[in-house]
């Protein structure tokens, strides 16, 4: 498949790359300008450094892109995660007016809880963790709102804490706020978990909350 991976910068986005490139598919990574490439990328992927959502750049990426995979939320900070939820609106506006119409992605699962739901004690560590106050938190609602209720074949992953290390394998899945996950996942998982829907369709359409 022709694959864009925004936010390959990040520890998500490049698990996710090195992932794409061993399944055989061609991938477009979207990352800063002066970002270090991994040594493994260099002739199997697409580099495409710089701000891809200025003006009109962010068609020429997208354009002739049968999925886009959206790292972006794997960041800390409010500035970092308000501007991931604006370029989730960004991207969907744009793959809509393309064509493209499959996109995966992932929120911070504690931004997503229903407004008035009282947090668990490590989803109140992970939102003071994060700094993210009231605004970030309805930009983040919006922007999954605003995929959900697009025309596109969408799954976002709503994922607890991202921690490095190798993959321990998935024990928890929940659909709803209603069940529970555990405190962390590494990004070696969830990269093969975003990856794998790209061959699945149990999830299109769907926010699975996922942890080890």
């Amino acid at each position: 498949m022709r694959i864009v991976v925004f936010g390959a910068d990040t520890g998500l986005g490049r698990e996710i790359v090195t992932e794409l490139v061993h399944g055989g598919h061609t991938v477009t990574a979207v990352l800063p300008a002066h970002a270090p490439v991994p040594g493994q990328w260099r002739g199997r992927v697409v580099l495409h450094p710089g701000n891809a959502l200025e003006a009109g750049a962010l068609d020429d990426v997208i354009a002739g892109t049968e999925v886009v995979i959206d790292a972006l939320g794997d960041c800390r900070g409010r500035r970092a995660l308000s501007q991931a939820a604006a370029a989730a609106t960004a991207i969907t506006d744009s793959m809509v007016r393309l064509g493209c119409y499959r996109y995966i992605g992932l929120r911070p699962d504690v931004l997503l809880a229903p407004a008035g739901k009282r947090l668990s004690w490590g989803g109140a560590l992970r939102l003071w963790q994060l700094r993210c106050g009231l605004r970030t938190r309805e930009e983040t609602a919006q922007a999954f709102t605003a995929v959900a209720r697009s025309p596109l074949s969408w799954t976002i992953l709503r994922c607890p804490g991202l921690i490095d290390g190798p993959a321990r394998g998935i024990r928890h899945v929940a659909m709803t706020h209603r069940h529970r996950v555990g405190s962390s996942l590494t990004r070696a998982d969830a990269a093969r978990f975003l990856t794998t829907q790209l061959r699945h369709s149990r999830y299109v359409c769907a926010a699975p909350a996922i942890s080890n």
